[in-house]
């Protein structure tokens, strides 16, 4: 099995779970979802579910987010690949049913939420995504750049 299916599945569901860490109320950290569960829950309860997590996030310090990324990233490693495979069908598909509009506001979020990042968040993440994109060969890198612009 090529990696680049187990990377560019962790990279997808790390992008669209970016969606969940936007946000923080209350002081303590949440649980990491199970990424299982979470990922076949049809779209509309998802997006309720990582707007409260977003909320509960946007709280955190930074180092409680770093905490709640590497635990995220923990667990999503820590799936059967079959399992990993099946996930990330199941959002790609919840994705290319979305409207233009939809996908452009999700975009927003995930912009909004990066820049609601300390500087140091920020070259974290950047770090951790060009150390995924270096695992990869050229063909997944321009398979995974091909998926990410549809």
């Amino acid at each position: 099995m090529s990696i680049f299916l187990p990377a560019m599945m962790i990279f997808r569901l790390t992008l669209l779970c970016g969606l969940l860490w936007a946000g923080v109320v209350q002081a303590e950290v949440p649980a990491v979802p199970d990424p299982g569960a979470w990922s076949a829950l049809p779209a509309d309860r998802r997006e309720a579910q990582a707007h409260e997590l977003r909320q509960k996030l946007k709280a955190a310090t930074p180092e409680e987010r770093r905490e709640f990324r590497a635990r995220l990233r923990e667990r999503l490693s820590s799936l059967p690949p079959e399992q990993r495979r099946e996930m990330s069908e199941r959002l790609r598909e919840d994705w290319k049913s979305m409207s233009e509009t939809e996908r452009e506001r999700l975009r927003a979020e995930r912009r909004a939420y990066i820049q609601s990042l300390s500087p140091d968040e920020r070259r974290a993440l950047l770090r951790e995504r060009r150390e995924m994109l270096e695992r990869m060969t050229p063909e997944e890198r321009r398979r995974l750049k091909r998926e990410l612009e549809r």
